[in-house]
């Protein structure tokens, strides 16, 4: 089943400098909302299904619960559609292999997107706003400090109506 967002991802835009040319250019960063816990997944999976809200929690709950089990044995964790996790190592890089083993710092768990999530977000919109920081400020007065900083992109030239030179 193909999923379709039903609102557009909300964009920001950001300046960003580099730090050796001091170079600025703009980047967009989303504007995150709100967090989507547990609960409110249980209570929407729970609308969208016969299971009631503490059974779909319960079960969340479990998954939770026995993935990180998993994850912490070395285990990867295959999440369906959605993708899956798998454990890495955070180490340092020895010269010998009697020191691999005090090099290990510890472990971490990434994600992999699996191909339906991957294809959903790739036919997601997007809409520019004015960032959180500036909640206050309209849309168009942070594009023109932008533009007052980095200036506005060259218009194209036009091409010359001769084809030939002089």
């Amino acid at each position: 089943m193909a999923y379709k967002t039903k609102l557009p991802v909300q964009y920001a835009p950001h300046i960003t400098t580099n730090i050796r040319t001091g170079v600025k250019k703009v980047t967009a960063h989303i504007v995150e909302k709100e967090e989507y816990s547990i609960d409110m997944l249980a209570a929407e999976i729970a609308t969208a299904t016969t299971v009631t809200r503490p059974d779909v929690k319960a079960v969340i709950d479990a998954l939770v619960d026995i993935s990180m089990r998993h994850l912490c044995e070395g285990h990867r964790v295959e999440l369906g559609t959605l993708g899956k996790l798998f454990p890495t190592l955070k180490t340092t890089p020895t010269q010998y292999l009697e020191d691999v083993a005090q090099s290990i710092k510890g472990m971490k768990a990434r994600f992999k997107a699996g191909d339906q999530l991957t294809s959903a977000m790739a036919q997601a919109t997007f809409v520019m706003v004015a960032p959180k920081s500036s909640q206050g400020e309209a849309l168009e007065t942070k594009k023109e400090a932008i533009y007052a900083e980095i200036g506005h992109k060259p218009a194209p030239e036009a091409e010359s109506e001769g084809g030939g030179e002089g």
